[in-house]
């Protein structure tokens, strides 16, 4: 359980980074240091977006590309920032 100081340092962090020129802006904040920083969860989120979101076949073959492409975790979070505006914190702190 995190407490109200804890939530609110988070939020601010989250508000410094929110992207402004991601293509599908979500307003998603994963913190890297619980259970959803796991790689696998991030392609689980990225998966859901492509569908509900409902990318053309076009889109979704370019991000899969990209995707595919990534070699690091950094790379991977970037991408999803890049697509879906996803804020990312933990690793910061």
């Amino acid at each position: 359980m995190e407490t109200k100081e804890t939530l609110l340092k988070k939020l601010k962090l989250a508000e410094q980074q929110e992207p402004v020129d991601a293509k599908y802006p979500t307003g998603i904040i994963i913190d890297t240091k619980g259970p959803q920083g796991n790689v696998f969860y991030l392609f689980g989120v990225a998966n859901r977006l492509v569908q509900e979101l409902a990318l053309s076949a076009e889109e979704k073959a370019q991000f899969n590309q990209e995707r595919d492409a990534q070699t690091s975790y950094k790379g991977h979070m970037d991408l999803m920032r890049k697509w879906f505006g996803i804020i990312f914190i933990g690793a910061e702190e």
